[in-house]
């Protein structure tokens, strides 16, 4: 009788591990061949210059009850829409500077899940360049009930590239760089 109790609260125990493992969160990450990256220049006389990064990584993570986004763009794999000069002065050191600082990331403060379908700020430090500095963007209020899966997750937003060192081409170059994220996520993994 001992050993049969023992037996069912062996199992009992064992199902209540497995539970509370299904209700952790898990690790989820961005779709590389679904999610893309775009990147937009202004210039004060011919308008506009868009483009595109061909190698974006990321992930949605649990941070407590909150979670937290981490994206790489790597900005030697940046096309650009515009000119010739517009593609060799981006990859430049006077901007990007693409040689010393390939890599762009972007960390988020820890915010509820709820944000992605939404929308609202998302805040949290952007490193390009070398230099890492305070950054907000937008999330899009989502168009479906499980963002990421069902709709894209859009964030936007533009940073001054002064405060990332870009000061060159000032007279033809605006200061606003913008971004603009579409990410579908990959099946979660357990951490």
């Amino acid at each position: 009788m001992i050993r049969a109790w023992a037996r069912t609260a062996g199992v009992c125990l064992a199902g209540l591990a497995c539970a509370t493992a299904l209700a952790t969160p898990m690790r989820e990450a961005f779709d590389p061949a679904a999610s893309r990256a775009g990147f937009e220049v202004s210039l004060r006389v011919l308008g506009d210059v868009s483009g595109r990064f061909r190698q974006l990584e990321g992930e949605l993570q649990p941070a407590g009850d909150r979670w937290q986004v981490r994206v790489r763009l790597d900005a030697r794999q940046l096309d650009l829409d515009g000119p010739a000069w517009m593609v060799r002065a981006t990859r430049s050191d006077k901007f990007l500077d693409v040689e010393r600082h390939p890599d762009i990331r972007f960390e988020s403060d820890p915010f509820p899940r709820e944000l992605l379908r939404r929308g609202g700020e998302l805040s949290g430090r952007l490193q390009l360049r070398g230099r890492t500095r305070p950054a907000v963007f937008t999330v899009a209020p989502s168009s479906c009930k499980v963002p990421g899966r069902q709709c894209d997750i859009r964030v936007y937003g533009s940073v001054s590239r002064r405060d990332f060192g870009m000061a060159a081409q000032r007279m033809w170059v605006r200061d606003d760089v913008g971004f603009d994220f579409r990410v579908r996520l990959s099946d979660p993994v357990r951490p």
